[in-house]
């Protein structure tokens, strides 16, 4: 065997269970074809086992045995092409997503100035003073100096052209395969194997926003509904620098709190960087975590998982044998007869449930609202609160309730507010029309309550040591009251109890881990078209999507640049026009927005309206602690 046909082995040692032999790779480049090995007679047990879970494939065309040295174009063409089958989940995603609703996850990370020596010591990446702001080189260096191609090399692929059910990299190993003898060759191959080199088509320096969040707002609006070429990436990120706070990514808080700690005033330099990603690399939580291998802190917050991981385990090792046994017994019986509970549920909420709220507050002047808005989105986010204050106010309402139930009660009321003024906007357009008044007629009476959906993370929002990125995401749909104008001076926190009371048991059944399954099958057994109702039919008419995020608990750093803030951005699935995603980072709680236009035609106004009823609730908390 050759030394190419030795690198190439090696390669498919270290990144798959198993490789294809050298006689049916030459066999392959002889007959002008790629081998999918399926794990065949050749190949022990356990190896055939490894194929089975990880479900990976070599392709490969590079041994040429006693065969002449090929040509540097045949060495090109002929490199190794790693291929992964994508998840069910990440399939699904590319099945129910329409040109208008395009399924990328959108997120912007914000950083102030690096921090200058003593400042903060320990960090994987050191100190050094300087004010200026990140660029895509440094970015890059950080990147691989994390070991991010290692740790998660599905950020290094990309969709196959051939089959677009698996993902296909080339292994870094390939532009030494040669052991360093060619090095024009390797120069040549460096743009397709190196992952630096092929980081650069992630990676671009772009034109700080000069508008306060109106310039920013617009891009991300661009990057939820502009299409990736799934073939050439899964991801890309725009780096910037400016002004601290000229951008609108940090609040204006923030940044005098920034100016304070650093004592420099008008020399800070802020870093912007804007990502964006498809559904099928992974879900937004899980690619939020896997940054985390990037963060200096990486070290400590792998060991925070481990030691968690730890202490579950042992926890559940102090169990005995017949406990453990009726515990599995108990979570048998929970999954069927919370599942048969789920189902009929999830049946009531679509027969009960015929039209999207928004569509029916607005009526006929829905075609209307939609032409005059396009196909664009809403964008807004702030920060909402101290983390601290919402866990009190939770605690103060009922020892049970919890951030989510206060910030879907929150989201909840906001919606209301926003439809009671599209049925408003409908009854003038009908009076403008016909000439007749419509003072004593509801042309569309409010509803009691709405249907909202809540994404769940089946792994808790973290990635475990060995997992890699991917889609391990569920949801649950749940009726929650609407504060009509009948409830409108009832107090804040009753309402907060009414929404509680709702998603109590919903939260409790196996409901997300079924919405996760169906999925699956969706994406593995029906045909397309089918796939795309179903999704739309999941979401039961709901009106708004509420993710809840937990962040790090304290400030980070990226290349000793502290991370000052962060927002996330949901992509909005066919059917469901709002939403809202609530995360906490370095004992903040934050929101941002995204929605259809035509349902929400001002952001800000919105989010004001959410922020409103938090403020009512925070009153009526001190005065129950008093």
């Amino acid at each position: 065997m050759t030394a190419a046909a030795s690198a190439v082995g090696a390669a498919a040692r270290r990144s798959l269970p198993l490789f294809l032999p050298a006689a049916a790779a030459a066999a392959a480049v002889a007959c002008g074809t790629s081998l999918i090995d399926e794990g065949s007679g050749g190949q022990n047990q356990h190896k055939q086992q490894q194929l089975q879970q990880h479900q990976r494939q070599l392709i490969t065309r590079c041994d040429h045995g006693g065969a002449p040295a090929p040509t540097r174009a045949q060495s090109h063409a002929q490199q190794t092409v790693l291929r992964k089958r994508m998840t069910s989940i990440g399939r699904f995603s590319m099945q129910s997503e329409t040109p208008r609703n395009l399924s990328i996850p959108t997120f912007f990370i914000a950083l102030s100035s690096k921090q200058t020596d003593g400042t903060r010591a320990g960090t994987r990446a050191g100190t050094r003073a300087g004010g200026a702001g990140m660029a895509s080189s440094e970015f890059e260096s950080a990147w691989m100096r994390s070991g991010m191609p290692g740790r998660h090399p599905r950020f290094h692929s990309r969709v196959s052209s051939q089959d677009d059910r698996y993902f296909e990299y080339e292994p870094a190993e390939d532009a030494h395969a040669n052991g360093g003898n060619h090095e024009d060759d390797a120069k040549e191959g460096a743009a397709e194997s190196d992952p630096k080199a092929e980081l650069h088509r992630h990676v671009t320096d772009t034109v700080h926003p000069s508008s306060y969040r109106t310039d920013l707002r617009m891009r991300i609006e661009r990057l939820l509904t502009e299409p990736l070429d799934l073939t050439d990436k899964l991801w890309e990120v725009f780096i910037s620098s400016g002004r601290l706070g000229s951008s609108g990514a940090i609040s204006r808080l923030k940044v005098a709190n920034t100016i304070t700690r650093s004592g420099s005033v008008g020399d800070g330099q802020e870093s912007l960087l804007l990502f964006r990603s498809h559904h099928s690399l992974a879900d937004g939580v899980s690619l939020i975590s896997a940054l985390g291998d990037l963060v200096d802190e990486a070290e400590e917050i792998r060991d925070m998982i481990k030691a968690e991981i730890k202490r579950r385990k042992a926890k559940s090792k102090e169990l005995s044998f017949l406990q453990r046994l009726l515990r599995s017994l108990q979570k048998l019986i929970w999954f069927c007869l919370g599942s048969i509970q789920s189902l009929m549920y999830q049946t009531y909420l679509l027969w009960t449930t015929p039209q999207n709220p928004f569509e029916e507050a607005l009526g006929d002047a829905l075609r209307e609202m939609q032409l005059v808005a396009g196909s664009g989105r809403s964008i807004s986010w702030c920060d909402a609160a101290p983390l601290d204050e919402v866990k009190a106010i939770a605690r103060a309402v009922g020892p049970k309730i919890t951030i989510n139930d206060v910030f879907v009660s929150c989201v909840s009321a906001a919606v209301t507010r926003q439809l009671e003024e599209h049925r408003e906007r409908a009854a003038v357009m009908k009076e403008a029309s016909t000439g007749q008044s419509q003072e004593t007629e509801v042309v569309h009476p409010a509803k009691s309550s709405i249907n909202v959906v809540v994404p769940v993370h089946l792994m808790g929002g973290i990635i475990p040591e060995g997992y890699s990125i991917g889609n391990k995401i569920g949801a649950f749909v749940a009726r929650v009251p609407a504060h009509t104008e009948v409830d409108s001076t009832a107090p804040a926190s009753d309402r907060l109890l009414s929404v509680h009371t709702s998603l109590a048991s919903v939260k409790r059944s196996p409901a997300p881990i079924l919405s996760y399954l169906a999925a699956r099958v969706a994406a593995d057994y029906l045909p397309e078209s089918l796939a795309k109702r179903l999704f739309r039919g999941a979401n039961a008419n709901a009106a708004v999507a509420i993710s809840n995020a937990r962040g790090w608990d304290k400030k980070v750093h990226i290349d000793s640049r502290p991370v000052e803030s962060a927002h996330g951005f949901l992509p909005l699935p066919p059917g469901l026009p709002c939403g809202v995603v609530v995360q906490s980072y370095a004992g903040v709680v934050s929101i941002s927005l995204t929605a259809e236009k035509w349902a929400v035609p001002d952001a800000d106004r919105f989010v004001g309206w959410i922020l409103d009823e938090y403020v009512a609730l925070c009153e009526e908390s001190r005065q129950r602690m008093r």
